[in-house]
């Protein structure tokens, strides 16, 4: 069953190239609740991949459990529509390696699917952008976790960000 699960994964990991995703616009809704579930991952990455070149006195080192805590206690609520519009992402390309990940079970799905997004993560975060993503994050701290979801997925849509594939914001 686990290895299903991992086959389904790396199909769903092939088809996140922006030609794939444009078969389906997802919603701001659906975006942020992506974006609320994958920040407590991003700060593990971060983490990771950035202790070494930020301050001990940074944001991270000395507010980023805090606010890392404060999405991590919504995880369970946005994982439902999390994992639906990851599905839906997926497009045609992936479709039944989708649909099978789609039938297994949560508790063997939701911990494959952190890993994935945590890799993908690290891998997006280079060095020397460490200190620009950590400044996000503290801006973004302030902020209640949904309304930062909101505000992230907005911004994505007005800029037509085409690897996000958020449906054309209609006003």
């Amino acid at each position: 069953m686990i290895k299903k699960a991992a086959t389904a994964l790396a199909l769903l990991a092939m088809a996140q190239t922006p030609a794939a995703m444009a078969q389906e616009c997802i919603t701001e809704q659906e975006f942020s609740s992506i974006v609320i579930y994958a920040v407590p991952l991003a700060v593990d990455g971060m983490k990771q991949k950035c202790s070494a070149s930020l301050s001990k006195e940074g944001f991270l080192a000395t507010g980023g459990d805090a606010f890392r805590e404060r999405y991590a206690a919504l995880s369970d609520e946005m994982w439902p529509t999390a994992k639906s519009t990851i599905v839906k992402m997926g497009g045609e390309k992936a479709k039944d390696g989708l649909a099978e990940l789609n039938s297994l079970p949560d508790e063997i799905v939701r911990p494959l699917l952190d890993a994935v997004f945590a890799t993908k993560i690290g891998e997006e975060i280079k060095p020397q952008n460490c200190a620009k993503v950590e400044r996000g994050l503290e801006v973004l701290a302030p902020i209640n976790p949904r309304d930062a979801g909101a505000l992230v997925a907005f911004v994505a849509a007005v800029a037509n960000v085409k690897s996000a594939a958020i449906c054309k914001l209609e006003v």
